[in-house]
């Protein structure tokens, strides 16, 4: 199979935004595929090899989305399965706004 390049932006903040929880389903995620994952913000690269620094260096960013760039054969598989659950978790905040506030 080729090589496959795809990119999606993650939401940091507002409704829907990156949780502890959401981080650690992605990073579950991208650990069991076949695919090379790091972020982009700002003109730099940062590989998501490890959940604690990977949290750590989310917790620093100051911007309001993050791009999420995946490389390999499950790449796009894997940018569909993200971009399903951004959507699930932006219509979960919407109907549920009390339950999914960020301060």
């Amino acid at each position: 199979m080729a090589k496959q390049i795809v990119s999606v932006k993650i939401p940091l903040s507002m409704t829907g935004g990156m949780t502890l929880k959401r981080m650690f389903r992605l990073f579950e995620t991208i650990r069991r595929c076949r695919c090379k994952a790091f972020f982009s913000n700002d003109g730099s690269i940062f590989p998501i090899r490890n959940l604690s620094q990977t949290m750590k260096y989310l917790s620093e960013v100051q911007t309001k989305e993050i791009l999420l760039v995946l490389e390999g054969e499950d790449a796009k598989d894997l940018h569909r399965k993200i971009m399903e659950t951004i959507q699930l978790a932006q219509e979960n905040a919407r109907e549920n706004p009390g339950l999914y506030r960020h301060g």
